[in-house]
């Protein structure tokens, strides 16, 4: 049994996903209960703050300032939909901030990637369903405090390792990032936070640390959209179990320590979701594909210019 259980845990995080678990059940049960889809946006951006608290090593203070952050993002963001040029710069700003602050500090990048995340894709869905941010506002907030709450009251708060994460060159994620913003706002791309984030994911350092994450989010995708796409052909759709299917796919976030299959699990919960509500599945490796190819050629294109300089700096030395 200690061997089992070894085991379980080098691939599980029991820890964290216990708590997100006890943290998002009363959401999902209200949510339930009531066929209110907010109850489940305040369950995730809940998750994600606690998420970033716990993997961040914040304090008290940091972690009322990280919630708020969030939800103040959600709310910028979806008010700046309207305005495709506004959500890119910010959506740029917000990415390139994150790489920085991962230079600094591994730790704080994932904090700062559980700030934007919520931001993002709550932000986004609320423009996209034309939703009123001022009525949304009370189930995010709810959901940042009971995550600040939780992790006030017995979460982990020291011992963060100091040791620097990996950058991309500084403007590659404010470019991509800010170019992909702009095409889904300007086109009003159904789910374009996925093409966001997809880009944001990805620049983690240079070019070699790019091709593997995306390696990584490319093959897990191309496993885990064709099992969500036959999953939903199981499902009979539904608001339960739609909203079930959200809520494993925020536990995904925290239960798994390996990056690959959560991703995958992620992927097949999106496209089954995305299939019953009569989507292509499959627009999940695409936008997974597309984010990483641009990244990668801006990558490409800056280390090839930074040679030609390099040899021109030589040659007239």
């Amino acid at each position: 049994m200690a061997s089992i259980a070894r085991a379980l845990g080098r691939h599980f995080n029991g820890y964290l996903a216990a708590r997100v678990t006890m943290l998002l059940a009363p959401f999902l049960a209200a949510g339930l209960a009531t066929e209110d889809a907010r109850w489940l946006s305040g369950g995730m951006l809940a998750a994600c703050c606690l998420i970033a608290m716990e993997k961040g090593r914040l304090s008290g203070r940091a972690g009322l300032a990280q919630a708020s952050l969030a939800v103040l993002g959600s709310a910028l963001l979806a008010w700046l939909w309207k305005w495709p040029t506004g959500f890119a710069l910010a959506c740029a700003l917000a990415a390139e901030w994150s790489c920085r602050l991962g230079g600094r500090r591994a730790a704080w990048r994932s904090a700062a990637n559980f700030t934007l995340i919520p931001a993002l894709y709550l932000g986004y869905e609320m423009a996209e369903r034309g939703a009123s941010v001022g009525r949304e506002l009370p189930w995010l907030a709810g959901g940042a405090l009971a995550a600040w709450a939780l992790h006030a009251l017995a979460g982990r708060r020291d011992g963060a390792e100091a040791r620097p994460g990996g950058r991309p060159a500084f403007g590659v994620a404010f470019a991509c990032v800010g170019l992909l913003a702009w095409l889904a706002a300007a086109n009003r791309l159904p789910y374009g936070q996925w093409l966001v984030w997809s880009g944001a994911s990805v620049c983690v350092g240079g070019w070699a640390a790019a091709r593997d994450k995306s390696w990584q989010r490319v093959s897990a995708a191309l496993i885990g959209a064709p099992c969500g796409m036959a999953l939903a052909g199981l499902l009979s759709g539904g608001f339960a179990q739609a909203t079930a299917l959200g809520a494993a796919g925020i536990l995904s976030l925290a239960l798994f320590r390996a990056y690959r299959p959560a991703f995958a699990a992620r992927s097949a919960l999106a496209a089954a979701h995305l299939t019953l509500l009569g989507g292509l599945g499959l627009a999940r490796v695409l936008d997974v594909a597309a984010a990483a190819a641009l990244v990668l050629l801006v990558l490409s294109v800056g280390g090839w210019l930074a040679d030609g300089r390099d040899v021109a700096g030589g040659s007239r030395r």
